[in-house]
């Protein structure tokens, strides 16, 4: 079944940040996009990867606040300047087109990138995947992950290190392993 890229800003049925045709356009002006060019990726496997990387980036924090209460997606957002950016809210910034694409190219050529293994990945903690937790505790709070390490798998900003300097002060999400606050409410 062929799948659709709807990659109208603040339209209630988007799902994608890009259409094929404008991450063709990007792919032409970057170099070494050959899982994007590749003759054997057809249409149909451009649109998915730009919709899953739509997707992963959807569930990163960004500065500010949705444009519309009816949009699909994270993007486009009102009050969202930062630096010397400041963007309409009705558009979708160059750097969140960028790194969508940076995005699907990488899941052209790797799949699996952001995927779990499984059941065992569901979260108990936001945030955290349970395949590499070994335990946690609530009011001490203390989460202990197999081997010391925490997952690479937690966030697109892990698995694409470049992805966090392209999103800039747009993305308030920070790697696994950054620093991070955990809320804890007490009743």
């Amino acid at each position: 079944m062929t799948v659709t890229v709807i990659a109208t800003a603040g339209s209630s049925s988007a799902n994608s940040y890009l259409s094929v045709a404008a991450a063709d356009d990007l792919a032409d002006d970057y170099l070494g996009t050959l899982a994007w060019t590749a003759a054997a990726t057809t249409t149909d496997d451009k649109s998915r990867a730009l919709i899953m990387a739509t997707r992963y980036l959807d569930q990163l924090e960004w500065l500010g606040s949705r444009a519309s209460t009816t949009q699909a997606l994270a993007w486009p957002r009102s009050g969202a300047a930062c630096g010397e950016w400041s963007f309409e809210d009705d558009e979708i910034p160059v750097p969140i087109k960028q790194g969508c694409f940076d995005l699907a190219e990488a899941l052209l050529a790797s799949p699996t990138l952001l995927s779990g293994r499984g059941a065992g990945n569901a979260e108990l903690i936001p945030g955290i995947p349970n395949a590499s937790l070994v335990s946690a505790s609530v009011d001490a709070i203390s989460v202990q992950f197999r081997d010391g390490a925490v997952p690479n798998n937690q966030n697109a900003l892990n698995v694409l290190p470049g992805l966090r300097q392209t999103l800039g002060c747009l993305c308030l999400s920070v790697p696994t392993g950054g620093s991070r606050s955990i809320r804890v409410l007490r009743s």
